[in-house]
């Protein structure tokens, strides 16, 4: 995280992630800006905020296309279980050219046997090489997702309740 994480409060800062989005703004997609700039993906008290979402699944896909399928491009799915249980928030990411995921290990905190990741803390999407988006996602276990792709999509599902 270069913007939201602020070392010298040692906390979340969205002014200074605010005003970077501001300063890159017309080098983005106009529906990559309203998804970076909409603080409704970040507050707290948001049904559509990835804050305090939980990742339910990850899907890494080799599109293919051509006559022997060899032209590929890697894509990137992820769902999220929103923080009110009342919705799915997916994330569709096309022309990965590169990604990765790290989880520490944390072998004497016993509630990470049963809360995986945890909840997803903050994200922030920035300019990566040669005009490709980046959009780091930090999880409460430590866990970081960085993926650089040519374009995220994102919506949402109301969940049915049983």
């Amino acid at each position: 995280m270069e913007y939201i994480l602020n070392s010298e409060t040692d906390g979340i800062d969205f002014s200074r992630y605010s005003a970077y989005v501001e300063s890159i703004r017309s080098k983005l997609p106009a529906h990559v800006y309203a998804f970076a700039s909409n603080p409704a993906h970040f507050t707290l008290d948001s049904h559509s905020s990835l804050h305090d979402a939980w990742l339910e699944t990850l899907t890494v896909r080799e599109a293919a296309s051509g006559v022997r399928k060899q032209i590929r491009q890697l894509e990137i799915q992820l769902c999220l279980f929103g923080p009110y249980h009342d919705r799915w928030i997916y994330l569709h990411y096309s022309g990965v050219t590169q990604y990765s995921f790290h989880t520490p290990p944390k072998y004497v905190e016993p509630r990470y046997r049963h809360t995986a990741h945890g909840d997803l803390l903050t994200h922030e999407i920035r300019l990566g090489h040669d005009g490709l988006l980046l959009h780091e996602l930090l999880f409460e276990r430590g866990s970081t997702l960085l993926i650089e792709c040519a374009d995220v999509r994102h919506s949402e599902e109301t969940a049915s309740k049983s």
